[in-house]
């Protein structure tokens, strides 16, 4: 965390304003670069706080390139490290995990946010993992008015995680269907509030497993080709009963922080 804020600080004492595309850590728009643009993404996600101690840190280093016709393609490498607490009550132990995978992103824009009624983008990503692969979608829909920005992720995603057995490979599907709301308020040409909800589910052999609401505060700056977002996301309710609590502390997190910052090679 210390590490996070001292990037943050460094990032304000600029003041020289840039045009930026995205001012959500966690809710995507219907932007995508011009042809020929290319961006550098450095994502850091903090999750902490589950019913054990838990502490997970997630890093996505995406390459964005802009390929004409409204259409974008993104390459990521992504690590995770992950600590907690395993054992019984008598004999309790941290064990910390690795994580290597990598992505590929593709977003197709319809419509513009401001020449349009609303915006619209399609997108889509598949990831291959040391321990599973992804596929996710999402419809994209966004609209600015004046200084205020409202934008949201309708978000499907699908894992398959190896499952080894005595007469072969097993294929564990896991099913997520996810709800982003983000609004920001631009209150000076480099600077934006914002607040951000996700609305996170789990699916599993059919059955509903684990459902939480997330909400929280964060920014967004930018400075000439560089620009800065970051997000405070306490879970505020499981709507599946877990453990007599009213969160939901076996699948997600207390607590996620998420900085996000870029550079613009244009």
């Amino acid at each position: 965390m210390k590490q996070l804020f001292i990037i943050i600080l460094c990032i304000l004492t600029v003041s020289t304003v840039y045009s930026q595309d995205r001012i959500f850590t966690y809710t995507y728009q219907s932007g995508v670069l011009n042809q020929g643009q290319k961006e550098l993404e450095i994502w850091n996600t903090l999750r902490t706080g589950r019913e054990q101690y838990y502490s997970r840190f997630d890093n996505r280093s995406e390459f964005e390139i802009g390929l004409g016709g409204k259409l974008q393609t993104a390459f990521y490498l992504n690590i995770s490290t992950a600590t907690k607490a395993i054992g019984d009550v008598d004999a309790m132990a941290l064990s910390t995990t690795y994580d290597f995978s990598f992505s590929n992103e593709w977003k197709l824009k319809l419509l513009d946010p401001v020449a349009n009624p609303v915006g619209l983008a399609l997108y889509a990503e598949y990831g291959i993992g040391t321990s599973e692969y992804e596929l996710e979608g999402k419809i994209i829909l966004d609209k600015k008015i004046d200084k205020l920005t409202i934008a949201t992720n309708l978000i499907y995603e699908m894992e398959l995680e190896p499952e080894p057995e005595f007469d072969g490979t097993d294929w564990e599907k896991e099913h997520k269907a996810e709800i982003s709301l983000g609004f920001a308020y631009q209150i000076s040409p480099s600077m934006n509030i914002t607040v951000e909800n996700l609305y996170r589910n789990v699916i599993e052999d059919g059955e509903w497993e684990h459902s939480a609401y997330y909400a929280g505060p964060g920014f967004s700056y930018v400075y000439k080709n560089f620009w800065a977002n970051f997000t405070v996301m306490p879970q505020i309710v499981s709507f599946k009963e877990q453990n007599n609590s009213h969160l939901d502390l076996e699948e997600f997190e207390k607590l996620q922080c998420r900085l996000i910052f870029s550079y613009a090679f244009n």
